[in-house]
């Protein structure tokens, strides 16, 4: 990957994000891939982890067969064997598989061992990493103290040792923003949490963004308010090669963990191009 001057500047520091929510089905796993397609075609190198798993939606949304899988990184000895890489996956973003088998022993400590590893690569290394993010599961105050849990053994320690943040995702109504919410409050982190809302196109009347940000300022910062379409749904389709539009609420999520889009901006030069 030689350096050009259309180049994107290279970070010297690797973030980590988790995309969690407080319900299923708020769209966690289009969230991850979205931002994570949003750096690549801003020249930053991005691995996307499937880190839910036990449901795995990036591996069925990615097609990817039994022998691409996290067990890799331990039984042949480099992480770069578990990788699936930007051209192989034919996006702008690397993908560390989940595991081939989720109940084995060791699964959660091989994550963190992992996510450290990527972490911890030199910013004079080629493969230095800017940004890794993490597509997990929902979470609550029990799944947050369970011993073993993926959130309790993954997420937190990273997050209480200040090297993790946290992206969530709540919906406008109900359960979803009740279970969000009380999600929010267990993880207790605000400055280290950004929320996005979820909410149908159409939903009649949604709370404003001054209303979300007065209900979400003890628990997270506010990104804005994902409002789905039928376009918005269309460009999830599994297999897609994705061009997210740099909207408002994605181009806040990206800023929150460091990386500086416009809205709209023109896209520079993609990792897709070098690997």
């Amino acid at each position: 990957m030689g350096s050009t001057s259309q180049e994107t500047p290279r970070r010297r520091d690797t973030t980590l994000t988790f995309i969690s929510g407080g319900s299923g089905g708020i769209g966690k796993s289009g969230n991850a891939r979205a931002l994570a397609a949003l750096l690549g075609h801003h020249g930053h190198h991005v691995v996307l982890v499937d880190g839910n798993p036990g449901q795995q939606s990036q591996r069925r949304w990615h097609a990817l067969d039994d022998t691409s899988m996290l067990e890799n990184a331990q039984w042949l000895g480099q992480l770069g064997k578990a990788l699936i890489m930007p051209r192989q996956l034919g996006q702008t973003y690397a993908l560390l598989p989940g595991p081939a088998d989720p109940l084995a022993p060791g699964m959660n400590d091989l994550y963190g061992k992992a996510l450290y590893m990527l972490k911890s690569i030199p910013a004079t290394d080629p493969g230095h990493v800017d940004a890794i993010i993490v597509d997990t599961d929902r979470i609550d105050q029990t799944l947050w103290e369970q011993k073993g849990s993926f959130a309790n053994h993954v997420i937190r320690p990273f997050m209480q040792a200040g090297l993790a943040s946290m992206i969530f995702r709540l919906g406008q109504t109900g359960s979803q923003t009740g279970d969000g919410l009380r999600a929010l409050a267990a993880v207790n982190m605000p400055g280290q949490v950004c929320a996005t809302v979820q909410a149908p196109a159409t939903l009649a009347k949604p709370r404003t963004d001054s209303e979300w940000k007065r209900i979400l300022a003890p628990v997270a910062r506010y990104a804005g308010c994902d409002r789905w379409s039928p376009d918005s749904l269309a460009e999830q389709q599994p297999g897609t090669r994705l061009d997210p539009p740099a909207t408002d609420w994605l181009c806040r999520q990206a800023a929150f963990i460091g990386f500086h889009i416009e809205p709209e901006q023109r896209k520079g030069h993609s990792w897709f191009h070098h690997r």
